[in-house]
């Protein structure tokens, strides 16, 4: 029988090892940029069409190449970075300029401009499809540009599964703003199809990057925290208490100015801020982390997303006290407007303190009602307790009501409705309300519109990162508007994306416009949230399956003051 083993030839092996480096047009942003960095450069120029996947450009004022180096530069494992192998145990740059080069010229045309500072002429290489094309003398500025041409047009395959425009395109925004943030003291430029989406210059400094990460306004208050001890440095930008996210998507980590994905570091930072932290919320902001070399591994993951620490714990330790630095500042509290709470507050009415041990004695059983012991009969609040329950009567019955899962319900069945009868969900806003979105939600934004304009939202850029909204659900008020969207955004950041779908979004909608847990309502308020609750169609759970009430009926009261067995 003949072999079944072969030994695959160079330009399958090439396109192979592409695999691992070059996933999308932001890996080409990725590793060119990376390049940059390297080679000294202190402005580096991006330029991109088609989201990147009709061309990359990247020019930078780095040291340059000579003749020989550029042709070297496209072969595999051609590097200026490491000479040997024990030179991987201290490495302090990105990469290998010639692995990413070979990867990248495997699957797309690649042309390289290069020139040395003291150089008279520079060089070109172009390479298409892993093979030289040409090798030529060429005036051009000093430093090197590398512009990379229809990525993937020999994989037909791989290109398919490249989504669209605006997300491609989100996904290299969000890289760059990565690398202003970890080298705010260099230019960017990055620009798509003609237009400027983002410019960083030295003089803004840490403040201008934050900026261009989460907005102006967010920038403008960041906590800051700053730790040093056996031979760990670190810096924590943290966003206030009112600026959460449902999820850790706008958590940056960077260990020695590389940006690594969430890992043990980020637990770390939530742990850091303790009760301070509603349930299910995050703080956003950038925490630093520098090392020496020796200490970290940062060819665990091909991409180089993920490092591994000789001493975990004792990076893990000093996390921790960087975030609480930033933790000590003495007005620490939410700045929230309160008056939306008092328009409406009215005092409640008192009852007996006997009559709320008797409703909520922990060793009584409880049920979830049925529609018997509640249907066509009026539910009459009595009270509000812990700010989360509404206790209530109905035909005898002693009813406790989660308020959150009751508006939830509510809210999900209103929109659910609309949308299978065709009726209006959105209501158009008079004034567009413009949202500065960071480069994580921009992309989560661009992979979902559709889902979202199922949910009753539209949305549309207004330039340089900001987002107009001219609708919202008809169920949200317009103070609701922001909140509500990156919250929502922040959950489907979360989410697997076979789950991204328009219903999904219909209930992030219902969850985050719901009363929450915590918030007092007044006693119409209560009526009206119990009165619209028995108006569903199944108002004992709210869409997760959670009850949204328990019912002692006046059998359990009897059995509980044991006047029956």
């Amino acid at each position: 029988m003949a072999g079944r083993i072969r030994v695959l030839d160079e330009a399958t092996v090439n396109k192979i090892a592409a695999g691992e480096v070059v996933e999308r047009p932001a890996s080409v942003v990725k590793e060119l940029v990376e390049n940059s960095l390297d080679a000294g450069a202190t402005s580096v120029t991006v330029k991109v069409e088609d989201g990147g996947k009709k061309l990359v450009s990247v020019r930078d004022d780095g040291c340059g190449m000579s003749r020989e180096d550029a042709e070297a530069a496209f072969q595999r494992h051609a590097t200026s970075k490491i000479s040997s192998i024990d030179d991987l145990l201290r490495l302090t740059s990105y990469g290998f300029r010639g692995e990413a080069l070979s990867s990248i010229a495997a699957v797309a045309m690649v042309t390289l401009r290069t020139r040395e500072h003291d150089a008279a002429e520079g060089t070109e290489v172009v390479v298409s499809g892993g093979k030289l094309i040409s090798l030529s003398a060429v005036g051009c500025a000093p430093g090197t540009e590398v512009i990379v041409e229809n990525l993937f047009d020999n994989i037909p395959a791989r290109k398919k599964s490249l989504k669209s425009r605006n997300v491609e395109l989100a996904h290299c925004r969000e890289v760059m703003v990565n690398y202003a943030l970890s080298r705010a003291g260099l230019s960017f430029s990055f620009s798509s199809d003609g237009e400027t989406e983002m410019v960083h210059v030295p003089a803004e400094g840490m403040k201008g990057s934050l900026a261009l990460a989460f907005g102006p306004k967010v920038a403008e208050n960041m906590l800051f925290g700053v730790a040093e001890a056996d031979g760990i440095r670190m810096e924590a930008y943290l966003g206030r208490l009112e600026h959460t996210r449902s999820s850790l998507s706008d958590l940056k980590l960077f260990v020695n100015d590389r940006p690594i994905r969430p890992s043990k570091m980020a637990s770390a930072v939530v742990s850091a801020f303790g009760s301070r932290l509603m349930k299910d919320r995050y703080p956003i902001g950038v925490v630093r982390v520098f090392v020496d070399s020796s200490q970290v591994d940062v060819n665990v993951h091909p991409a180089k997303r993920e490092v591994r620490f000789d001493d975990e714990q004792r990076v893990i330790a000093a996390v921790k006290g960087c975030v609480e630095s930033a933790l000590k500042e003495p007005n620490l509290s939410y700045k929230y407007d309160l008056t939306k709470f008092s328009e409406s507050f009215e005092p409640l009415a008192r009852i007996p303190a006997s009559e709320i041990v008797k409703a909520v004695q922990s060793t009584l059983k409880v049920h979830r009602p049925s529609a018997d012991e509640t249907g066509a009969l009026p539910i009459v609040p009595l009270a509000q307790i812990m700010s989360t329950y509404i206790l209530a009567e109905s035909g005898g019955n002693l009813l406790h009501v989660d308020q959150h899962a009751a508006s939830e319900r509510i809210v999900y069945e209103t929109v659910l409705k609309a949308v299978e009868t065709g009726k209006e969900i959105s209501q158009h806003l008079l004034t567009p309300l413009v949202v500065n979105l960071t480069p994580t939600e921009q992309r989560v934004l661009e992979e979902n519109l559709e889902a979202l304009q199922k949910a009753g939202f539209a949305i549309e850029p207004f330039g340089k990162g900001a987002h107009a909204v001219r609708s919202i659900p008809t169920v949200l008020g317009v103070a609701q508007g922001e909140s509500a969207l990156r919250n929502i955004l922040g959950d489907l950041a979360r989410m697997a994306p076979a789950r991204r779908l328009g219903l999904e979004v219909i209930w992030r909608v219902a969850c985050h416009t719901a009363v929450r847990a915590g918030e007092p309502l007044s006693e119409g308020q209560m009526r009206a949230l119990v009165s619209e609750l028995m108006r569903t169609e199944n108002p004992y759970t709210c869409e997760h399956g959670r009850p949204t009430m328990v019912v002692l009926s006046p059998s359990d009261l009897e059995k509980l003051f044991k006047r029956r067995a």
